[in-house]
C-alpha cells in the first residue's frame, strides 16, 4: 500500500512511542532437565521416555489426521499439513513434580514473550505426532478460546532429528530445534498466535509435542504492571498531546489525531487492552498513562482498508479470469479505482465495547510510518471482467491500533462516522449522568446538530428517528428546534412520523406550527401520504391539549397543507424544451379521506371545497373510478362528511367517470379484425396491419429471417395487439406464427367487473342532508349500470 499517507507533523511523538522499552519479544524457547511429567494417552497408557517407536505405533492407531484451515473451512490435506493427533480430552498429565516443571516452563515462557506470569493461563489442545517426513507448511494459528494470544509446544523425549520450528514475525526469523532425547530433558517453544510458523519435515524418527493455548485472564486496567515504568515516557508525551489538542479544537478536526498501529495481529473478537503482546501492551500502558494527564481518550480498534483496481500479471492487464475467485496467485494490484478506510470494531480500556460505529480514516494521522507499506491483504478476490472493464482485484487489510483524540473531541469523532452513532453515544452519556465529555446536556445536543451532515447524507433513516427520540426524553426544547428546522425539514420522508409528535409537543406551538407550514411545502410533493399522515397523527395527539394556543398553531398548518395541494397535484416537466409531462404525486385512498377528515376536523369548509375542486381537475394524480370511491367509503363513516359540499364534489366526479366508461356492460367482439395503429410503414407492418383488419383470419404465418421476425415482435408487443406471437424452427428461415386472442375484451370484461364494485360502493356512500337531491341523478343512472350488470 503505497498511497498510504502517514502523519507528517509526529515526527517527536514517534520517537517517544519508539523508545517504550518493550519486554519481551515475539517468540521465546528453551529446554531444560527436570522430573518428567506420568503421560497417560487413552488406548495407549502411560508413555515411557525417550518414546520408544513401539509406543509411536500405539499412539498413531488412536490418533488421527490433522486438518489445517483453509479460509473458513478445515481440511486434510498430506501436501500442506503431514502430522497426525490425538485431541487432549484423550491426553493426561499428570505426576507429583510435573507442576513445578510446567510452572517453569510457563514462567520462562512469559518472561520471554513480555506477559505477566500471573494472569498467563495454559490449556492442553492436542498431542501431536510427527513420523519421518512429517512437516506443516507455514501458517498462522487461530484464536481458539477467548483471550488467546500465543502458542506453547512442549516436546517430549523421543528419538529423531529434522522438524525444527520456524517462527517469523514481520521481518524476522527464529529457526527453535525442539529435539529432546535424553528421559529427562523438555525443549519447548512459544510464539504469539498472529506469527507465521512451519514446521520442517522429521529426518529421521519421529517428534512428540503437546500444544497448548495460553491465554491472558482479564487484570486490572487501573494497575500498570510493576516494570518498567514508563512514567518519563508518558509524562512527555502526555505535553505533546496538550499541544496537539489545543490544534485539533483550533482546526475543529472530526478525526481521531493519531492512530498507532500495533506490532501484532488480533482479530477483532480477540482484540483488547488485557489481551495486548509485549511491545504492543509496553506502547498501551505509554500512552493510557499520557492520555490520563492530558485528558484525552484511548480506544483499541480495528483499522479496515478495502480497494478495487486493474487487475494484472507481469504487468498486463487481465482479460479474462476463469479460476476461484480467492485464488490470485501472482495477480498484482494495477491502477487504483477505489479506496476506503475506517475503524471500526471499538474496544474501551475497561473492556467494553465502544458504540462509535465506523469512523473514516482520511485525515488521522497514523503513525508508525511506514507500518502498512509491506503488508499483506487479509482477503483478496478477483472479479470476472464485465463490459468494457478487464479483470478488477479486490483487496482487504485488517490491522489492529489504538486511537486517541482530546476527550471533548469524542462526539466530533463519532458523528463523523455516523449520526447513528453519534446519537447512542450521546444517549449513553445522559443515560450516565454528568457527561464525561465535560459539556452539559444541551450543549452535547447542540453539538449533535452543529455535526449532523447534510441532505442527502447516507445516514439511515432510524438516525432521525432516534435523535427526535433523544431529545424528547432529555426534555431540551432549543436544540429539538434547531433539529427540526436545520436537519428534519431538509430530509423528512415520513419513517420519523411515529416520533415527531413528542418532539412538535416538545417545541410548542408556535415553533411547531412554523415547522409544519414549511414541512408541507417541501414534504407534499415527495412524499404526500406520509405528510398528510403526520398532520392526522400531530391533531390527534394536541387536539384536546389544555394549552389553548395548540388548537390555531393546528388549524394553521392543516391550512398550510390544503393551501399547498394544487402545486403538489400539478404535473411536473422533465424537459422544459420538451414539455413531456411526470406525473409528481399520487394519493391513495386513506390520504384523501385523512386530507378531508383533518379539514372538517378544523372547520376549514372553503378550503376542502377548494381542494375536492384540485383534486378531480388531476385524475393522474387522484384515480376517479378507483381512489375516490374507496376515499368517499371512509369518508362517509364519519359523521356530517357526506353532507359537505366537498364530498358531493368528490362523489360527483367518481360516478361521471364510471357511468362513462361502464353504463352498460361491453359487447362481445363480432368478428376477428383487430385495431392496429402501426406507426411503421415497411412491407412487413403492411402484412401485419393488413391482416389485423382481416375479420375472418385468425393465423398468420411469416417466414423470415431473425431480424425481421425481431422487428415484428417488438411492434406486436409495443402496440400491445391481440396476438400470441412465437417463432416456429423448422425449414430455413425460421415462420414467426401469429395468431389472434381476446386479451383486449378479456381485460375490458375484468375492468367493467371492477367498475361495477366501484358503482356500488358509491351508491352505499351516496350524498345526504342536503346533497341529497343535487346526487339523486347520478343515484339513478348507478342503480341502472348496477341491474343491468
Amino acid at each position: 500500500m503505497s498511497d498510504i499517507e502517514y502523519g507528517p507533523d509526529s515526527a517527536g511523538l514517534e520517537e517517544l512511542l519508539r523508545s517504550v522499552e518493550r519486554p519481551g519479544d515475539y517468540c521465546a524457547h528453551g529446554r531444560l532437565f527436570a522430573a518428567m511429567p506420568v503421560v497417560h494417552v487413552d488406548g495407549v497408557g502411560a508413555l515411557s521416555f525417550p518414546v520408544p517407536a513401539g509406543q509411536v505405533r500405539a499412539l498413531l492407531s488412536v490418533a488421527e489426521r490433522a486438518p489445517y484451515g483453509k479460509g473458513p473451512d478445515t481440511v486434510v490435506d498430506t501436501s500442506v499439513r503431514d502430522c497426525w493427533q490425538i485431541d487432549a480430552a484423550q491426553v493426561r498429565l499428570g505426576g507429583s513434580a510435573w507442576p513445578e516443571t510446567f510452572a517453569a516452563v510457563l514462567e520462562s515462557a512469559a518472561r520471554g514473550l513480555g506477559c505477566p506470569a500471573d494472569r498467563l493461563e495454559a490449556r492442553p489442545y492436542k498431542l501431536l505426532v510427527y513420523e519421518e517426513g512429517g512437516f506443516f507448511s507455514e501458517h498462522r494459528d487461530t484464536e481458539k478460546a477467548a483471550g488467546m494470544v500465543a502458542t506453547l509446544c512442549v516436546s517430549l523425549p523421543t528419538a529423531g532429528s529434522g522438524g525444527e520450528l520456524i517462527v517469523r514475525h514481520r521481518d524476522r526469523e527464529t529457526m527453535i530445534d525442539l529435539r529432546a532425547e535424553e528421559p529427562s530433558e523438555l525443549a519447548f517453544a512459544a510464539f504469539y498466535a498472529d506469527c507465521t510458523h512451519e514446521t520442517r519435515p522429521v529426518v529421521a524418527g519421529h517428534r512428540l509435542s503437546v500444544v497448548y493455548n495460553l491465554s491472558l485472564r482479564r487484570g486490572d486496567t487501573r494497575t500498570p504492571r510493576k516494570a518498567p515504568d514508563y512514567s518519563a515516557v508518558a509524562g512527555r508525551i502526555a505535553r505533546r498531546l496538550a499541544v496537539r489538542g489545543e490544534a485539533v479544537a483550533a482546526a475543529g478536526s472530526a478525526a481521531p489525531a493519531i492512530v498507532w498501529l500495533l506490532d501484532h495481529e488480533y482479530s477483532s473478537a480477540g482484540l483488547s487492552f488485557d489481551a495486548l503482546k509485549n511491545g504492543d501492551d509496553a506502547v498501551a500502558r505509554t500512552l493510557a498513562l499520557a492520555a490520563d494527564r492530558a485528558d484525552w481518550a484511548l480506544h483499541a480498534a480495528i483499522v479496515h482498508i478495502e480497494e478495487e483496481g486493474a487487475a494484472e500479471f507481469r504487468g498486463e492487464p487481465v482479460d479474462y479470469w476463469e479460476g476461484p475467485a480467492d485464488e490470485v496467485g501472482d495477480v498484482r494490484m494495477g491502477e487504483l479505482f477505489h479506496s476506503a478506510r475506517r475503524l471500526a470494531d471499538w474496544v474501551g480500556r475497561d473492556g467494553n465495547v465502544g458504540v462509535f460505529g465506523e469512523v473514516p480514516l482520511d485525515v488521522a494521522e497514523l503513525l508508525p510510518r511506514g507500518a502498512l507499506d509491506d503488508a499483506e491483504p487479509d482477503e483478496q478476490r478477483l472479479h470476472e471482467a464485465s463490459g468494457n472493464e478487464g479483470v478488477t482485484l479486490e483487496r482487504a487489510y485488517r490491522r489492529a491500533a489504538l486511537a486517541m483524540w482530546p476527550r471533548t473531541a469524542t462526539l466530533d469523532v463519532v458523528a463523523a462516522g455516523s449520526a447513528a452513532a453519534a446519537v447512542a453515544w450521546v444517549e449513553a452519556q445522559l443515560e450516565g449522568g454528568l457527561p464525561r465529555a465535560g459539556a452539559g446536556p444541551e450543549d452535547l445536543l447542540s453539538r449533535l446538530v452543529d455535526l449532523w451532515m447534510p441532505s442527502g447524507s447516507p445516514h439511515d433513516h432510524s438516525a432521525r428517528a432516534a435523535m427526535l427520540r433523544l431529545l424528547g426524553a432529555a426534555g431540551r426544547a432549543v436544540p429539538a428546534t434547531r433539529f427540526l428546522r436545520e436537519i428534519l425539514l431538509l430530509d423528512y420522508d415520513g419513517s420519523e412520523n411515529a416520533d415527531l409528535p413528542p418532539a412538535l409537543e416538545l417545541v410548542g406551538p408556535r415553533e411547531a406550527a412554523d415547522f409544519l407550514a414549511a414541512l408541507v411545502k417541501r414534504g407534499l410533493p415527495s412524499c404526500p401520504e406520509e405528510t398528510i399522515a403526520l398532520l392526522r397523527s400531530v391533531s390527534e395527539r394536541l387536539l384536546d391539549s389544555e394549552e389553548p394556543a395548540w388548537g390555531p398553531a393546528l388549524r394553521a398548518s392543516v391550512g398550510a397543507l390544503l393551501d399547498a395541494l394544487p402545486a403538489a397535484l400539478a404535473p411536473e416537466h422533465d424537459d422544459a424544451s420538451l414539455w413531456t409531462p411526470v406525473r409528481r404525486v399520487s394519493l391513495g385512498a386513506r390520504a384523501v379521506a385523512e386530507l378531508f377528515l383533518l379539514a372538517r376536523q378544523w372547520g376549514l369548509t372553503e378550503a376542502a371545497e377548494t381542494a375536492a375542486r384540485t383534486v378531480v381537475r388531476h385524475p393522474g394524480a387522484v384515480t376517479q373510478d378507483r381512489t375516490l370511491p374507496a376515499a368517499l367509503a371512509e369518508m362517509r363513516t364519519r359523521s356530517g362528511m357526506a353532507g359537505s359540499a366537498a364530498y358531493l364534489t368528490l362523489w360527483s366526479h367518481a360516478a361521471d367517470a364510471l357511468l362513462l366508461r361502464s353504463a352498460t356492460p361491453p359487447e362481445d367482439p363480432r368478428d376477428w379484425a383487430i385495431a392496429a395503429d402501426l406507426p411503421c410503414g415497411c412491407e412487413h407492418c403492411e402484412r401485419l396491419r393488413a391482416f389485423c383488419a382481416d375479420p375472418v383470419a385468425r393465423v398468420a404465418r411469416y417466414p423470415l429471417r431473425k431480424e425481421l421476425r425481431k422487428h415484428l415482435h417488438r411492434v406486436i408487443d409495443r402496440q400491445r395487439l391481440d396476438l400470441d406471437h412465437a417463432t416456429e424452427r423448422r425449414g430455413r428461415p425460421f415462420t414467426l406464427v401469429c395468431t389472434k386472442n381476446r386479451a383486449s375484451h378479456e381485460r375490458r370484461v375484468v375492468e367493467y367487473g371492477e367498475d361495477v364494485a366501484c358503482m356500488r360502493s358509491l351508491i352505499e356512500s351516496a350524498p345526504d342532508g342536503a346533497s341529497t337531491s343535487a346526487s339523486a341523478a347520478a343515484m339513478g343512472r348507478l342503480r341502472s349500470a348496477c341491474e343491468v350488470s
